[in-house]
């Protein structure tokens, strides 16, 4: 957490705000037509574009992330009610439950991936969706000799899936991968659900 809250090269991804927020709200709308309820959290929410997306849907939009910074900053855009400063672990032992998790490009970031996972699934109602984006080390794209990939940056990235890994690691904390989305580009895209 404190190499985050510190990191040197953090950048301010406001300039890429409405490109976010499009793609948040075509992926969001996926989730909606599939999840129970409308209770929809970002886990690792940056600046908040995926809540900025889900609020225009709609739903009961919250977003927690580590980086206090980011969520104050988010406070004065859209609002106190909806961010919170705090890891997956700590609010998911607060009790809160919701009918959607969205988490893009936090996993292969956090040193305890089972601790993660676990903690997203006591975050889901039974039938409630997750979407999750990560880095695919499995993919076709990705060169034979890792280290040549462009997304072996430790210790930013500390933890690698593939569709095996992390259909494995999901089933192990009771989530049922319903689909992987194609793309061209070295990326993990999964839609998954409580069971």
């Amino acid at each position: 957490m404190r190499y985050y809250q510190a990191y040197v090269g953090k950048t301010d991804y406001r300039a890429k705000e409405k490109k976010k927020i499009k793609r948040s709200l075509r992926r969001i709308k996926r989730m909606i037509r599939l999840a129970p309820g409308n209770r929809f959290l970002d886990v690792g929410c940056n600046y908040g574009f995926a809540v900025m997306a889900a609020l225009r849907l709609g739903q009961n939009a919250h977003g927690i992330d580590i980086d206090a910074a980011a969520i104050e900053s988010n406070k004065k855009v859209v609002g106190d009610a909806h961010f919170s400063a705090f890891s997956v672990e700590e609010y998911a032992a607060q009790g809160h439950v919701f009918d959607m998790l969205y988490t893009s490009e936090v996993i292969e970031h956090v040193p305890d991936p089972d601790s993660f996972v676990e903690s997203l699934s006591k975050l889901l109602v039974k039938g409630g969706i997750l979407y999750l984006t990560t880095p695919d080390a499995g993919h076709f794209a990705v060169p034979r000799c890792l280290e040549k990939w462009k997304e072996i940056i430790p210790p930013e990235h500390i933890v690698y899936f593939t569709k095996h890994g992390i259909k494995h690691l999901f089933e192990k904390h009771g989530l049922r991968v319903r689909k992987y989305f194609f793309t061209l580009k070295p990326s993990l895209r999964v839609l998954a659900e409580k069971i």
